[in-house]
């Protein structure tokens, strides 16, 4: 008997140990947390402002809200916004993304509007940073999950607003960690139900996010309905994850919702927004249910002291040896945000933000860089950007 009870208790130990996502980046979620989220765009199927749709995503953004939205990848590797997998809901036509070319695929309209499947980076040139995205990778094994996941990272790298990812697949989240580890990732998950063998089983483990300990995303998106589940309580009570709510449909769902999460995705309604004091760049964030403060979430100006930011130029040995890459890998491992990018005249410019110390190893680390040989820096000191998160590569 008291071995039974001890390997109930190494059982529950190693669950909590596959559930646990970690907390080191909570901060970074803020400005998630400042705006409510439309579903697939601010949309209407039956009016002209269809889901995933440019009309939507247009809505979205004249209103304010951030935006959730689904890619899929067409079988000549277009990124486009959509849902389903099969288009006949959506389209009438009876096929699925992956077997068809974008040449064929921009030709159907969706629902009963005239807007079209659009492309992501069309998605992306509209919004232009102006509000934050939480983008979905949509994948069924891990091949495509690597695949999609390493397609969108090329358009994200030069994107310069907020934006996240998230997925059903960890797969998607393993490769972000991997290779884009800056990337802020999220795993969606709720109650499965009705699935066959051996499915049901493997749903368990997706249910309770237990391949958290590989992932280790930075929030976990759980469907508001479910959210009284134990395993639910456990990752926003116990570990005190960042949640995001999908997908509310009320404004008395909202209500209801207001203590069990931190990130609200919501459609066919349309939701308080925070007021102008609220949404200063300066204030607590406060997008919250009824006008409620979130205690939990640090204000990043409070932590900007001691901070700088300079423009440089680096001369030397600098390109074609791998200097952006490494840059951007060293400054993820040291906490300085930023960016990089090739100059006309074989030298490098970069943004670098963070302790004077921090920036001075950088340069030191990077000059130890096989290849590489920096001859001389110029710099100057510009005005440092609150709530940058990120370094990127720039092009």
């Amino acid at each position: 008997m008291q071995i039974f009870i001890y390997l109930i208790f190494l059982v529950a130990a190693l669950l909590l140990i596959a559930m646990y996502p970690g907390r080191g980046r909570r901060e970074r979620m803020t400005l998630f947390m400042r705006q409510m989220i439309a579903h697939r765009g601010f949309h209407d199927n039956a009016g002209d402002a269809p889901e995933n749709s440019m009309a939507a995503v247009r809505y979205a953004v004249e209103k304010g809200f951030g935006i959730e939205m689904d890619v899929h990848e067409t079988k000549d590797g277009q990124l486009v916004l959509l849902h389903d997998r099969n288009l006949k809901r959506v389209t009438g036509c009876d096929r699925n993304i992956d077997e068809m070319n974008w040449s064929e695929v921009r030709k159907l309209r969706l629902f009963d509007s005239n807007e079209g499947i659009p492309l992501l980076r069309d998605v992306l040139g509209t919004v232009g940073g102006k509000v934050p995205l939480i983008i979905e990778v949509k994948a069924d094994s891990l091949k495509e999950a690597e695949r999609t996941s390493e397609d969108l990272a090329l358009f994200l790298d030069s994107y310069e607003g907020p934006a996240c990812i998230e997925s059903f697949n960890p797969g998607a989240l393993r490769w972000f960690r991997k290779n884009r580890p800056q990337m802020l990732r999220g795993q969606l998950s709720e109650k499965f139900r009705g699935l066959p063998f051996p499915h049901r089983h493997a749903s368990f483990f997706l249910s309770c996010c237990m391949m958290n300990f590989l992932t280790k995303p930075d929030f976990i998106a759980y469907n508001v309905r479910h959210r009284n589940l134990l395993r639910f309580r456990i990752l926003h009570d116990l570990f005190h994850s960042v949640c995001a709510a999908w997908t509310v449909r009320s404004e008395q769902e909202l209500a209801d919702a207001a203590d069990s999460f931190e990130i609200f995705i919501f459609e066919g309604f349309d939701p308080p927004r925070a007021s102008s004091e609220e949404t200063k760049e300066d204030s607590v964030p406060a997008c919250r249910p009824g006008g409620k403060k979130n205690g939990k979430t640090d204000n990043p100006e409070k932590k900007m002291n001691g901070i700088v930011r300079k423009y440089m130029i680096v001369s030397g040995t600098v390109q074609a040896v791998g200097f952006r890459y490494r840059a951007t890998y060293i400054a993820q491992t040291l906490g300085i945000t930023g960016w990089v990018r090739n100059r006309y005249d074989d030298r490098v410019e970069m943004e670098v933000q963070g302790s004077e110390a921090a920036l001075g190893e950088m340069l030191k680390k990077l000059n130890e860089q096989r290849f590489i040989e920096i001859t001389g820096v110029e710099e100057r000191q510009i005005e440092v950007v609150p709530h940058e998160y990120e370094f990127k590569v720039r092009y």
